[in-house]
């Protein structure tokens, strides 16, 4: 009895020295953060006292908690945050708690905070603060610093713009709608590259808390990520409570309960053929396809898969998709180029998709590039008529890949279609000569190079038709949908059949964040006539780049994976070709 006496005095006890410590002498939280972009009260050791409102002490997590003034002694002054981030690994102290430390205050990586802190003393646990009203739209990057560490709610649901980070750090992209290429829906012109910035500006991450990397089971969406639970660009999360947390140079949200996820557009499989159709053409960016030397050896190779496995999955899926899409004709870039033979990448890929498949033979003589554009068939629907051509002089002897050049005609039927399969020279300023530096006008590297060979594909092609055939040209343009090569070519007669049939904002591809389009079929008049249909079938580019074949730390995929087979959607145009 005297024991139990005893222990409850000195509980008593404890109680009374932490209620005359709380409420005592203490610098204000508002105070520590300052209304600048960094503690004005660096070095110096503070005595605070808040509530804490995220717990980030876990294992692998931040190690610290986010404390928060308590809403009647905030200062009311907007230019101040009335929050700061504790590094401790005490263990006093839950989401809710009120409770005083002392601690140093100063910068970590931008984000204010304290450390060495000394002790950590209870004082109540009221609940937490009401969070503040907050949308990234309204309040853009460089004006977030008076709400940083604070716990706010954004109501409207943001919509994912990128999901590169998804599996690698835990993180998505997030933002008030889908961000585009600015170049993607307006004409290049000086300074557009600066809208770049505005939209990284209303950018803001949804993170899970924790430093490391490759997590596993991956956060996101609800549920984790999971090959039939994706999350996929465009999608919505939210309504979102959390803290706004800055990190590594980017603002950020730890958010207190996993959002809500919501499909804005869910995966759909290959369109359909159209029931007029009786010829469907597919053009897609194979990501790289090398087969080491053919034999199982030969890995790495210069670019593409790491390993013979890595290979091998990247070659069953691709060959999944392709099949899905059900095409007559084949048209793709981004194929090793190591010729021809019984061991080449085309000719693995040819006798994956089976035997009625084969492949056009051009010339690569001359050609030195480790890329190259191909062209495959199915030869018990269609048939080659006349040797293959290859366009590489003029604008094509450097940079890009010769566009390869062959003309088909239906097994059963004489009216004929020319396909021009084309790869021009990528956005990267690597290497890039003066004159084809970034000018500043949204269309980055290489620019003038694109529009030189956007006009000899139309100087050269005009001939193609001259017997009034039909003539699609197919591929990576590496141009957006407003920039010159597209402007070029549709003065010269070709019919962007993706924007007629739905519209500029259709992509076919994700940088950073943003979409647009880099893959087209551009038709002639004889060509546009036999057209029914067109399609870019979103099943790369909207999704997460864990199921890439190249991904860190990948998993391991069933071969029948369509999704992210490659990091281009495919095009699609179907046709009706005369019968007689």
């Amino acid at each position: 009895m005297l024991k139990t006496v005893a222990v409850l005095v000195l509980l008593i006890q404890a109680v009374q020295a932490g209620a005359q410590t709380c409420g005592g002498p203490r610098t204000a939280i508002s105070a520590v953060q300052g209304p600048g972009d960094t503690t004005p009260l660096s070095g110096q050791t503070v005595t605070v006292e808040g509530i804490i409102t995220l717990d980030l002490r876990q294992p692998g997590g931040f190690k610290g908690f986010y404390l928060q003034q308590a809403g009647p002694e905030q200062d009311d002054d907007p230019s101040t945050s009335e929050a700061v981030f504790v590094h401790t690994r005490a263990e006093d102290g839950r989401p809710g708690d009120r409770v005083q430390l002392r601690g140093k205050a100063g910068e970590y990586y931008g984000l204010t905070s304290l450390s060495q802190v000394k002790a950590i003393t209870v004082c109540d646990s009221p609940g937490l603060p009401l969070p503040v009203a907050f949308h990234p739209g309204q309040t853009p990057a460089d004006i977030r610093e008076p709400l940083e560490g604070m716990l706010v709610h954004v109501e409207q649901p943001l919509t994912v713009t990128d999901t590169w980070n998804l599996a690698r750090y835990g993180e998505l992209a997030l933002a008030p709608e889908v961000q585009w290429v600015p170049t993607q829906l307006e004409k290049p012109a000086p300074g557009l590259a600066r809208r770049l910035d505005a939209q990284e500006q209303v950018r803001l991450l949804l993170d899970d808390g924790h430093r490391r990397q490759n997590p596993r089971p991956i956060p996101w969406p609800a549920g984790n990520l999971a090959p039939d639970n994706t999350v996929r660009v465009g999608d919505q999360a939210g309504p979102l409570t959390g803290i706004l947390d800055y990190r590594f140079g980017h603002w950020r949200l730890q958010p207190l309960e996993p959002p809500d996820f919501h499909s804005t557009e869910p995966r759909s499989p290959a369109p359909g053929r159209h029931d007029n159709a009786n010829l469907r053409v597919a053009s897609l960016n194979l990501g790289n396809l090398f087969n080491g030397n053919g034999q199982g050896g030969g890995f790495p190779s210069p670019r593409g898969a790491r390993t013979h496995g890595a290979y091998q999955q990247q070659l069953a899926r691709l060959t999944a998709q392709i099949t899905a899409m059900d095409p007559d004709i084949l048209a793709v870039s981004e194929l090793e180029n190591d010729g021809y033979g019984a061991q080449s990448a085309i000719a693995h890929l040819s006798r994956q998709l089976g035997t009625h498949w084969h492949f056009v033979k051009g010339s690569t003589d001359s050609y030195s590039d480790e890329i190259r554009n191909g062209i495959l068939y199915r030869s018990d629907r269609v048939r080659p008529v006349d040797a293959p051509q290859l366009l590489n002089r003029g604008a094509f002897r450097q940079w890009h890949r010769p566009a390869l050049v062959q003309r088909f005609r239906r097994a059963e039927g004489s009216e004929s279609l020319t396909i021009v399969a084309v790869h021009l020279k990528s956005k990267s300023c690597r290497n890039a000569p003066q004159s084809q530096l970034d000018t500043g006008d949204g269309q980055a590297c290489y620019a003038g190079a694109r529009a030189d060979a956007a006009r000899e594909l139309a100087r050269w092609t005009s001939g193609l038709g001259a017997d009034r055939a039909g003539v699609l040209v197919v591929g990576d343009l590496n141009a957006y949908a407003m920039e010159d090569p597209l402007r070029i070519l549709t003065a010269a007669g070709y019919q962007d059949l993706i924007r007629e049939f739905h519209g500029v904002r259709t992509p076919t591809f994700r940088f950073h964040g943003r979409l647009g389009t880099l893959d087209y079929h551009l038709a002639n008049d004889s060509a546009r006539q036999q057209v029914v249909a067109s399609h870019v079938w979103a099943v790369n580019a909207e999704e997460p780049r864990i199921w890439a074949y190249n991904a860190p730390g990948g998993l391991d995929l069933p071969p029948e994976h369509v999704w992210r087979a490659s990091d281009h959607n495919p095009v699609i145009t179907d046709l009706r070709l005369d019968t007689r």
